[in-house]
């Protein structure tokens, strides 16, 4: 089993499962709208209190993590649990961790970490090119945010691939947002783009009563939850996870034949916005 670990504020943390292993297949685990006899089966499985897991980042252990409660009876985290977390990854909303009761799995060293100032130099015009090839103007380009930018040796080959997402705001004359999500890995002194995802949201993609911020903060924006080798097969997959208004989306990725495919995604509805 998997989990993603999530610590949004300094004082809390929560894990959510997101996929099943069984022998080397993907199952899916409880959601938000599973019935209740469904919901007390896996809290009394996985959620007992004082239950301790194994925390994986960057595909390595990363410390542990306790439950606290599940919150089955809470409409709007009904597949989640709150923990206590100790590890030295330092969590926030951008950034996330893994949970697992596996006791094989994340036995590679992290590679894990920020981008060097090299990097993000390189990958910076590759990600203003493809706002210009989607026809962004370059007067909207200074309002490019970087949501989370991570440097990860996918492959182990001692090359650092970076996984980012990014948002251009226009604030004026219908706002809107602008939500790029890749994969880049190094070509010479630059990058090219393994996976690319764009979106443009206005007002009227939004639920009545959102704010078009909320992009910014997450909403309909895939971000990276962490990388793994979960098949072992020595070369690391990659878990993602897209924010929406009702519930939560999240996917695996794997390098297949040279070319990066999604093989696995799960729904997990939260409540009504």
């Amino acid at each position: 089993m998997l989990f993603t670990v999530y610590s949004p504020l300094p004082a809390g943390a929560y894990m959510t499962p997101f996929v099943i292993i069984e022998n080397g297949q993907f199952k899916q685990p409880i959601a938000g709208d599973s019935d209740e006899a469904e919901m007390t089966t896996f809290a009394n499985a996985y959620y007992s209190k004082g239950r301790k897991y194994r925390v994986l980042f960057g595909g390595a252990e990363a410390g542990s993590l306790t439950v606290k409660e599940a919150n089955k009876d809470k409409e709007c985290s009904r597949s989640s649990a709150d923990v206590t977390l100790r590890s030295a990854a330092k969590l926030n909303r951008n950034v996330m961790a893994l949970a697992t009761n596996s006791e094989t799995l994340g036995a590679a060293k992290s590679t894990r970490r920020s981008p060097t100032t090299a990097e993000r130099a390189a990958l910076m015009p590759l990600v203003k090119a493809i706002y210009k090839q989607k026809g962004i103007a370059a007067a909207l380009m200074p309002g490019l945010m970087t949501i989370n930018l991570t440097a990860l040796d996918l492959d182990n080959d001692g090359k650092s691939e970076l996984v980012g997402s990014f948002v251009v705001k226009k604030q004026k004359q219908s706002p809107a947002r602008y939500a790029l999500f890749l994969f880049a890995e190094p070509k010479g002194a630059s990058y090219q783009t393994t996976v690319l995802q764009y979106e443009q949201y206005t007002d009227s993609d939004l639920m009545s009563g959102a704010t078009i911020d909320a992009i910014e903060n997450g909403v309909y924006l895939e971000r990276l939850v962490d990388a793994l080798d979960i098949d072992g097969d020595g070369a690391s997959e990659v878990v993602t996870e897209r924010d929406g208004f009702e519930g939560d989306s999240y996917f695996i990725y794997k390098k297949q034949g040279g070319k990066w495919n999604q093989i696995y995604e799960f729904s997990n509805y939260r409540c009504a916005f």
